[in-house]
């Protein structure tokens, strides 16, 4: 555990070195939670846990489901990785930072997600969803994005009843992940 810790840490730490200025376009999605925005028409993002197209300006299709915005800050989708369920989801106006808060038909309903950017090619993301997730996006050059992210396990919380409420959380582990995508045009 100490080690896949530390690894993660030393990877956000170098990838803080290879930051420059180039603006790329990212994926629609945090690491599990949907964003309000999609694809435009005929752009697309490709890469390890990233399959979608903008198959029109306000429709996304791919393996994240469908996702159709409403407005710029309200979507409505089905998504099939990685919850699979219908979900909707909203985007306040909070500055610098984008906050997406929603609620799907399964499982645990309520869903949010945090990006707070550190400069123009480090965000760091926090969501919560079916457990907590937090890590950064990277933006390392033109058209590329990457995240290295920690997943706090899904989860499950036991309640036993007897002369006082006991809660018990289990299998309340740290997993690393690693995602890439390649946002492009047709």
């Amino acid at each position: 555990m100490k080690i896949k810790i530390t690894t993660f840490i030393a990877l956000i730490t170098l990838s803080m070195f290879l930051t420059s200025t180039i603006y790329a376009e990212e994926p629609t999605w945090l690491f599990t939670v949907p964003k309000t925005e999609n694809l435009r028409e005929g752009h697309f993002n490709i890469g390890l846990l990233y399959f979608d197209f903008g198959i029109a300006d306000n429709l996304e299709l791919g393996i994240h489901g469908i996702k159709y915005s409403l407005a710029d800050n309200l979507a409505i989708g089905a998504s099939i990785f990685p919850f699979g369920a219908p979900y909707i989801v909203f985007s306040p106006d909070v500055g610098s930072a984008e906050f997406v808060i929603g609620a799907k038909a399964s499982p645990y309903i309520l869903f949010a997600g945090l990006e707070a950017p550190v400069s123009d090619k480090l965000k760091l993301i926090f969501e919560l969803n079916n457990g907590l997730n937090a890590g950064v996006r990277i933006l390392p050059s033109d058209n590329w994005t990457l995240d290295l992210f920690l997943v706090y396990g899904y989860f499950s919380v036991n309640v036993y009843k007897y002369k006082y409420t006991t809660v018990e959380f289990t299998d309340f582990r740290a997993y690393p992940f690693i995602s890439f995508a390649y946002s492009g045009r047709f």
